[in-house]
């Protein structure tokens, strides 16, 4: 026989104590010694694939990085900085690439110069959003992540760019 009622599961309907205080704290602009933490990491990503001995942790940074500072450009800043936002992702398509042929991250001189001026448009974009946006934009980036086809490089683009993919076959 089917037992009809489920096992109670206080997890499931767990109150929450704190959201009064956790809605107020996100709705605040991001605090600077978290904005400080953040721009170590970021600098440090950066400043081990400049010198060649970057990891894919330092590739995930950068490259969150250039996507967070994608989505709140696209949705904040009415596309703001669009033009220096697709150069660092160019660039970090190439830097993949070169991964992927040569076992060693490194940006060619345009990539690193489109990365850089990207780490001064984040920090002035953190300057101009709430806690709340900020979880927002990650989770979203988190969610493109599981849904597949991210940072493919070359082979993506070779993909996307043939006859039958446009339509014309």
């Amino acid at each position: 026989m089917k037992k009809r009622n489920k096992k109670y599961n206080p997890e499931k309907h767990a109150v929450r104590l704190d959201s009064v205080y956790r809605t107020i704290r996100l709705s605040k602009p991001i605090a600077d010694d978290s904005k400080t933490m953040l721009n170590e990491q970021i600098h440090a990503a950066l400043v081990a694939i400049t010198k060649g001995v970057g990891k894919p942790e330092h590739f995930d940074v950068l490259a969150s990085t250039v996507d967070i500072v994608f989505m709140m450009s696209m949705n904040l800043f009415d596309n703001a900085y669009a033009d220096e936002i697709t150069a660092a992702r160019q660039a970090m398509f190439r830097l993949k690439d070169r991964f992927q042929r040569h076992g060693v991250f490194g940006f060619d001189g345009e990539g690193y110069n489109a990365i850089k001026a990207l780490i001064t448009i984040h920090d002035e974009v953190m300057n101009n959003v709430t806690g709340d946006e900020m979880l927002r934009f990650m989770r979203a980036r988190a969610n493109a992540i599981k849904s597949g086809n991210y940072y493919k490089g070359s082979e993506r683009e070779k993909v996307e760019n043939t006859d039958v993919n446009r339509g014309r076959i």
